[in-house]
């Protein structure tokens, strides 16, 4: 994606001191003449930042944290500064500059969950932090910043004891995965979905501990997350009204009821062109709470006819330097994408719920982008997203695990479904 160029003006400006004025002495006596003292050399001025660089650093942090339940994280704000910069064309022409940012819980899975949101006090506007403080509970939390009246970032906040990074993992696993069968490890990944709630070593096969490792759902390419169905519904039938996702609540503990463009006060399901006003980027980083359904003849989210047009993005999770800024996994981590010319989960012949090669999928369904956003397939089928889009628009490739009809066993495969399609994500290391 290309990214606005910032010119970096110099602070500070070199001055002549004129206060004194120097004289040249003469002898008539002395043959010699002395010239005019020189003064002092000015110091070379202290280098001032470089905004393209603090801005492209920032850009790049992580738009997840994981925190142990009862413990507290601090999420540095300068990143939305930083893409409101960078992505000025995309995003709008605003200058952020000088207003006072608000941090604000936009949801939790878990009244309680969270237990403080505040910025941290004596910081500067871009350089400050939200201090985030959570209860001794496992679950998920979007925390925004609000600055001019809008939700300029949002970030997934993680509660679970888990810890992928320690030397000797604590609550679970990773796994390993050689997808050419050379011998080599291409992929390290978590043992669990994004934002699963699951809180112990081993996740058992058992319809409540299965439920809670279901964990969250994203579009493909966005950063924020959505709940995932409340329940198995061991169906792959599409009913255009169901919406009964996992409850979410306000800071104040009251349930969020979820509905379409019209209804609900929690998630929302809009299509893009409905604003015609703003582009498919800028209403996914505003919106953090509402499913874009791809407008009428695409499937993705991002295209845009008005106030540009834009017909596709394939690098949201996948570009050059590898993790992106709209990468949803934690530090360290990323969406996996495809290695050796080949699928990521080439050679799975084996995944249900209660065993695979790489750890336990859950039946978490999705959200379908041609059924109006609504729950489907829970307790029938998994959808894992790949960070690779395939050529042509509105689709990524994606590991499909569902039942078969006939044959009453998983079906696994590489598939393709819509970018506006909601569904889980498994991280990976990142390399």
């Amino acid at each position: 994606m290309k990214m606005k160029k910032l010119l970096l003006l110099p602070a500070l400006l070199l001055t002549l001191s004129v206060g004194n004025v120097a004289c040249s002495y003469h002898n008539d006596d002395n043959p010699n003449e002395y010239p005019d003292p020189q003064p002092e050399p000015e110091p070379e001025p202290e280098p001032g930042p470089d905004i393209n660089q603090k801005y492209l650093e920032a850009a790049y942090t992580s738009n997840c944290f994981m925190v142990k339940p009862g413990q507290s994280v601090d999420i540095p704000i300068l990143k939305a500064f930083a893409m409101w910069n960078l992505y000025a064309e995309w995003l709008g022409e605003t200058d952020l500059m000088g207003l006072t940012p608000e941090p604000v819980l936009l949801w939790q899975d878990l009244p309680g969950l969270i237990t403080n949101v505040g910025l941290i006090p004596g910081q500067q506007a871009e350089e400050g932090s939200i201090a985030v403080s959570t209860a001794d509970k496992v679950g998920n939390a979007v925390i925004g910043i609000r600055i001019g009246g809008a939700i300029r970032w949002s970030w997934h906040v993680w509660v679970t004891r888990y810890d992928p990074d320690a030397e000797l993992v604590a609550y679970g696993k990773i796994y390993t995965w050689d997808n050419n069968g050379d011998g080599v490890v291409d992929y390290t990944f978590m043992d669990r979905n994004l934002g699963a709630t699951i809180d112990k070593a081993i996740i058992e096969n058992t319809a409540a501990d299965s439920l809670a490792a279901c964990g969250l759902m994203y579009q493909w390419g966005r950063k924020d997350p959505f709940p995932g169905d409340h329940d198995f519904r061991r169906s792959n039938s599409t009913d255009y009204n169901y919406f009964e996702s996992k409850p979410i609540y306000d800071t104040s503990g009251t349930l969020l009821t979820e509905g379409s463009a019209t209804g609900g006060t929690g998630i929302r399901s809009v299509k893009t062109d409905t604003d015609l006003t703003r582009t498919g980027l800028a209403k996914s980083i505003l919106e953090p709470m509402t499913v874009l359904l791809g407008a009428e003849g695409y499937s993705d989210w991002y295209c845009s006819s008005k106030p540009a047009e834009i017909k596709k993005c394939d690098t949201l999770w996948c570009g050059t330097r590898g993790k992106t800024p709209f990468d949803p996994c934690p530090e360290g981590w990323r969406v996996p994408a495809n290695k050796n010319d080949k699928f990521i989960w080439n050679g799975l012949e084996n995944a249900t719920t209660d065993y695979s090669a790489l750890g336990v999928f859950p039946y978490a369904g999705f959200r379908y982008r041609a059924g109006g956003g609504c729950l489907k397939n829970s307790g029938f089928g998994a959808s894992i997203w790949s960070g690779t889009p395939p050529t042509g628009i509105g689709n990524a490739y994606e590991l499909s695990i569902y039942i078969s009809p006939s044959e009453k066993r998983p079906i696994i495969k590489s598939d393709v479904s819509c970018r506006s399609d909601g569904q889980s994500i498994r991280c990976v290391k990142d390399a």
